[in-house]
């Protein structure tokens, strides 16, 4: 059995290597400026206007991201965890692999 104390210590030494690799990933195949990502990413949803994606972008974000960490989300990981977030993004992520 994993401890909590384990895995909180996972989750924030991974949530900012993810949520750079994240914001890496949607530059690179979505021509999203880096320091864009940075300052917004945050608290504002990626579909926000000052951040630009499309809903489309999401889904293909969604597929890369289960192929690159090697998870499967659910409905509930979407919808619950507003995926349209970058640190919720990466949450999910991290969930999905300490559960394993």
């Amino acid at each position: 059995m994993v401890s909590s104390n384990h895995i909180k210590a996972v989750k924030s030494m991974g949530m900012e290597k993810i949520r750079d690799e994240i914001i890496e990933l949607i530059s690179d195949r979505m021509g999203i400026e880096q320091q864009k990502l940075c300052s917004y990413g945050k608290e504002k949803s990626l579909l926000d206007a000052a951040i630009g994606l499309q809903p489309r972008d999401l889904l293909t974000l969604f597929f890369e991201l289960q192929r690159k960490y090697e998870v499967v989300f659910e409905e509930k990981d979407i919808i619950e965890r507003r995926f349209d977030y970058l640190d919720h993004m990466a949450d999910a992520i991290i969930s999905k692999q300490v559960s394993v």
